[in-house]
């Protein structure tokens, strides 16, 4: 997976209810950057699984959006707030929303 450096970088979190697509596209490239490629959530390598206890949850598909599987790595953020914490795993974030409601 390639990643690359945006042109400017973003001030930190960035509020992903208000933010375009590219903004947030660029702000989770950002955060795959400053976290030295690791997942927020569980620490492993962006590149490879998550943690085993993500991967042996059993996830309900059917709480999320219909393209929520689409992509690999997330832009994870707070519901309450909106505002972005981290670069996840797919498998994180929806472990973070449908288990810690985050």
């Amino acid at each position: 997976m390639k990643f690359n450096i945006p042109p400017t970088n973003l001030d930190l979190p960035i509020n992903y209810d208000e933010s375009s697509r590219p903004i947030r596209k660029q702000a989770r490239e950002q955060y795959v950057i400053e976290q030295d490629r690791r997942c927020w959530h569980c620490n492993n390598l962006l590149e490879s699984l998550p943690v085993e206890e993500v991967l042996n949850s059993e996830i309900d598909w059917s709480f999320f959006p219909p393209k929520f599987q689409k992509w690999p790595i997330h832009l994870h953020h707070c519901h309450k707030t909106g505002m972005s914490i981290g670069a996840v795993h797919m498998n994180c974030n929806a472990y973070l929303w449908q288990y810690l409601g985050e």
